[in-house]
């Protein structure tokens, strides 16, 4: 761990190619023709890229007890995402219809991978820089405070470039939209460790974004997200000791 100054240490590749697996399942509950069960999706998928950062750590703590950087810190959706995980198991198994659109060119696919990959970052840089610690209201706050800086970064930051990136990647494999609806639905729609080893096309289209994540036009963008967050979380901490 790096601590609180310093250089924050680039994440493993094979932790980003997970976020970006959990990305494209995100991004695949768009082609999930069931009300409720897409979201389900969405937010298993964004809770499951978190927890393997979080474990990737040491963080043996439950991931409930940092929901809000998964669900955000609107506790309407937080609601609507508890009320989610009741949805019957009959309603998962609904038919799906041919998919003949391509993944990547699908408007708000590269913004749904692109979104679980930064929150994956975000809580690495956090965790590399020692927050997320501890347990109890601290830990909460602390969660509460990652998730608020990344959300405000996120919308005011010019991210075309990284989403073009993305969706140029993601328009590469034959098949992958239909592989990428089978693999969340399999992973991310029941009550079950979802497979971060899909293999084909999901896989490597993983491995795909993660390339196109070492590209130097977008590390450059990746790294002024970083200051971005750094920031945001940087005055947090102020406020909290004037008020302190």
């Amino acid at each position: 761990m790096s601590g609180t100054g310093g250089q924050v240490a680039d994440p493993p590749r094979q932790l980003v190619v997970e976020w970006a697996l959990c990305g494209i399942a995100a991004a695949a509950s768009r082609f999930v023709p069931v009300p409720l069960v897409d979201e389900l999706v969405k937010e298993r998928a964004t809770r499951y890229a978190v927890h393997r950062t979080l474990r990737a750590h040491g963080r043996t703590y439950d991931d409930e007890a940092v929901e809000e950087l998964y669900e955000g810190v609107d506790t309407r959706r937080a609601a609507l995402a508890r009320t989610m995980r009741s949805i019957p198991r009959k309603l998962l198994l609904f038919p799906v219809r041919k998919y003949v659109a391509i993944f990547g060119s699908v408007r708000g696919v590269p913004n749904d991978v692109m979104r679980v990959v930064f929150l994956g970052r975000t809580v690495h840089r956090a965790i590399e820089r020692g927050r997320l610690d501890g347990d109890g209201e601290p830990l909460r706050n602390d969660a509460i405070a990652v998730r608020r800086a990344y959300d405000e970064a996120i919308e005011n930051q010019d991210l075309r470039l990284l989403r073009g990136a993305l969706a140029d990647g993601l328009s590469q494999g034959r098949g992958l939209t239909r592989a990428a609806v089978a693999y969340a639905r399999s992973s991310f729609a029941r009550d079950e460790k979802p497979r971060l080893k899909p293999g084909g096309e999901v896989e490597r289209s993983a491995e795909e974004v993660e390339s196109v994540l070492r590209r130097p036009d977008v590390v450059e963008e990746l790294q002024r997200f970083d200051v971005r967050v750094d920031a945001l979380l940087a005055a947090t901490g102020e406020r909290r000791r004037r008020s302190s």
